[in-house]
């Protein structure tokens, strides 16, 4: 096999400690080979092997579940609203090919493993035009087996196509500057050495795509870093470079244009406000309840990140950056560098810190790693490199200590949930002693030995590779246990195949629920009794998911309804409960107010289905000045009008309990106003509905004073906390394509 590879290699063996000019020989393409297979091997078995993690698996593959059973692309959906706005659409178009003919953990993972595996390629092929063939190819393995690059290639995040692009497109502008190409070589009449800029747009924009702003306000960072650093500013200002960037403006621009500017000319600026101020600039300041920590957090975050290879973080900064007269020249060297120091700069002081957004710098620390690795492995060792190995190895022990202790720190890199606890691995300890071991005897007889130091890296990559592959097919499915509730939906779905209502008792929603169910859960807030009592007093069985500490209280509301639970599953973090009893007598003679035999004659028809059980059959205005004047209703600002809507009962033993929102929106979006109320105010609640009752419901319309807008729009439809009512029909009624029925225009009569 061996030789079989020499011979196709050939004579292009001896360019691997040579920078690529060109195309790419034979070297290059047995790299690529081998780093596809290498990282297919390691990325795709055992993907379908643990539970999606909360909250981000399971929240993201909702979303482009629901989006695709809506029928729609650009416009993201999330529990019945087309409102999805915190994050852009790349990801979720990702999932949606597979997901349109199985949802798994396997087919959610697949494309985010495949994207990865690209990207590993493409920054070999760029990397060999900055440093040699051998240091890309160290670099590149280094990533490859990175703990946070490794575990984010096996999640359903917006991150890992943001890092892969974000991290081509910098190589590509590193290119520009500093690759080693003639200028007068062009490709499709472009100057080859322009187009590199031009794809650094270009990546960029798609990595705007993946994660908004972040890929305009990452590399802005490190370009400001690299003008610092060299105190060149021509390097941007002047007209050769500034009229290419204009160009490369121009390039990112109409990769992004087509889904913001339709979202933007459909929903207006609120869609602004909230995607890019909201969702942007408030996290940043930290005015969204997100996590924050100390700037140094990510320094530690890193330790793990790149475990083990950051035992050689400290030498391989030190060694890139030696020899102070050459580097100031060497503005090649300084600009991957600000790559690595402006993102982290800029993340360690923005107000929200997960532990994953610092992942774009990985990448770039890898360079740094394999330059050094490089430098080691051909050069002979001096008494500083053998200081070093022994630094190297006290880092190993310290940072492998603080992994030791907690086999969930690497999943905690990626989760929003880092304080958990989790079932324990019993192989865990000795697993990881044997491997930390191996790893420390590895480089200590380095310091000794020419035959380890030649073959020596060869372990330490196959250690670190066993050791990710263990993490995965053993670790993760213990793990994830704590972090998804899909045992109990499993469990719920098998004692009840009818789907009797069932609500999570918790106070944030647990996304996995969800998700899993397909939006046919309540989420009931432990601190709102009055909610838990209303969506339990009714006839039949009910089922809770509930933690352990949450029991007690629960039981205790139940009592007071005459109902009692059943353990159905339980496991240390969470239990199924099913509850069964008569619950309380309810006097619905006030309910008379609000039933009606028979629709009124004159009223609007509108014939909305809503989840296929309720119908808004129509709508009368009963109070107020509304006027009918040239074919258009208008009304005076200041007023109110009274609206009775007219709702039909089309099954009997409705699941859920809805109430009725109310959004009045103008044209201009000004001043818009909006009331909720519960269903026939509380009289008749939807769960007692028989099949052909008609209940009439009045909403109050405010028409406020002083708006810029010419016209109002009352939107209608029914909700259960957080789940919103689907419009079934919509292509058959006026709505605005997230499940609020359009009743009629008012005109401002001023």
């Amino acid at each position: 096999m061996i030789s079989f590879v020499k011979k196709k290699i050939g004579s292009d063996i001896n360019t691997l400690n040579e920078l690529r000019t060109g195309r790419l020989n034979n070297l290059d393409k047995f790299m690529l080979i081998a780093i596809t297979v290498i990282s297919a091997i390691l990325y795709i078995p055992f993907l379908g092997n643990f539970f999606m993690i909360d909250p981000w698996e399971n929240h993201y593959s909702h979303v482009a579940w629901e989006t695709l059973a809506n029928g729609s692309f650009a416009k993201l959906w999330y529990q019945n609203s087309n409102r999805f706005w915190s994050k852009p659409p790349l990801l979720f178009w990702m999932l949606m090919p597979l997901y349109k003919f199985h949802i798994s953990e396997f087919t959610g993972r697949l494309p985010i493993a495949l994207f990865s595996i690209g990207s590993l390629a493409g920054f070999y092929i760029l990397l060999t035009r900055l440093f040699t063939r051998r240091v890309a190819a160290i670099s590149t393995f280094i990533l490859m087996m990175a703990p946070q690059y490794f575990m984010l290639s096996r999640q359903i995040m917006v991150d890992l196509p943001f890092i892969g692009l974000n991290t081509i497109g910098l190589l590509c502008l590193a290119i520009y500057y500093f690759g080693n190409i003639p200028e007068d070589e062009k490709i499709w009449k472009i100057p080859r050495k322009d187009l590199y800029l031009y794809l650094f747009y270009f990546f960029e924009g798609w990595g705007f795509l993946a994660k908004g702003l972040l890929s305009v306000i990452l590399p802005g960072a490190a370009l400001v870093i690299f003008l610092i650093f060299t105190w060149n500013f021509s390097y941007f200002f002047a007209w050769k470079h500034l009229k290419k960037h204009l160009i490369g403006f121009g390039v990112y621009t109409a990769v992004i244009f087509p889904w913001m500017g339709y979202m933007w000319y459909s929903e207006g600026f609120e869609f602004i406000k909230i995607f890019i101020w909201f969702h942007h600039f408030k996290r940043v300041a930290g005015e969204i309840h997100k996590p924050n920590d100390l700037y140094t957090l990510y320094v530690r975050i890193l330790g793990y990140a790149m475990f083990p290879w950051s035992a050689f973080i400290p030498a391989a900064i030190y060694h890139y950056l030696a020899k102070g007269k050459e580097l100031a020249s060497n503005h090649k060297k300084l600009l991957i560098m600000s790559f690595a120091v402006g993102p982290f700069f800029f993340l360690s002081f923005s107000g929200t810190k997960f532990y994953h957004y610092i992942a774009p710098v990985v990448p770039f620390l890898a360079i740094f790693i394999g330059f050094y690795i490089d430098r080691i492995w051909q050069e002979r060792w001096t008494l500083t490199t053998k200081m070093e190995a022994v630094l190297a190895i006290l880092l190993v022990a310290a940072i492998g200590r603080d992994i030791g202790n907690k086999s969930v720190t690497w999943l905690n890199i990626v989760t929003f949930f880092n304080t958990r606890g989790v079932d324990r691995i019993s192989s865990w300890t000795w697993v990881i002693i044997t491997v930390f071991t191996i790893f420390c005897i590895v480089l200590f007889s380095m310091i000794f030995s020419r035959f380890m130091r030649k073959y020596g890296f060869h372990m330490l990559f196959t250690i670190a590779a066993v050791f990710m592959t263990y993490y995965f097919a053993v670790c993760l499915p213990v793990i994830s246990r704590a972090y998804s509730l899909k045992p109990h939906v499993d469990a719920y779905l098998a004692d009840s195949p009818e789907r009797a209502p069932i609500a999570d008792y918790y106070k944030w929603l647990r996304k996995s629920v969800g998700f899993w169910l397909k939006n046919d859960v309540t989420f009931l807030q432990t601190d709102k009794e009055t909610s838990v009592l209303r969506f339990y007093d009714k006839p039949g069985d009910q089922y809770v998911i509930l933690r352990p500490q949450d029991k007690n209280r629960f039981e205790a509301l139940m009592k007071r309804i005459n109902k009692k639970t059943v353990l159905i599953f339980k496991d240390s973090r969470n239990q199924l409960l099913k509850v069964i009893g008569p619950g309380k007598e309810r006097d619905f003679s006030k309910a008379k107010a609000f039933k009606v035999e028979s629709l009124p004659s004159d009223m609007v028809r509108t014939g909305a289905l809503f989840d296929n059980v309720i119908m808004l059959e129509g709508y009368k205005a009963v109070s107020g000045e509304l006027i009918s004047r040239d074919g258009k209703m208008w009304a005076k600002e200041n007023s109110t009008i009274t609206i009775d809507l007219y709702f039909k009962a089309l099954a009997d033993n409705i699941s859920k309990d809805y109430d009725v929102f109310l959004h009045t929106e103008g044209d201009k979006k000004d001043m818009r106003t909006k009331g909720d109320e519960n269903m026939a105010m509380g009289t008749y609640p939807t769960t007692f509905w028989k099949k052909g009752d008609i209940v009439k419901h009045p909403i109050k319309v405010r028409i406020p004073k002083g708006s810029k807008n010419d016209y109002y729009i009352p939107y209608v439809g029914i909700y259960q906390e957080e789940y919103r009512g689907n419009i079934t029909n919509r292509d058959e009624v006026p709505n605005d394509g997230d499940n609020r029925l359009e009743l009629l225009k008012i005109y401002l009569d001023r």
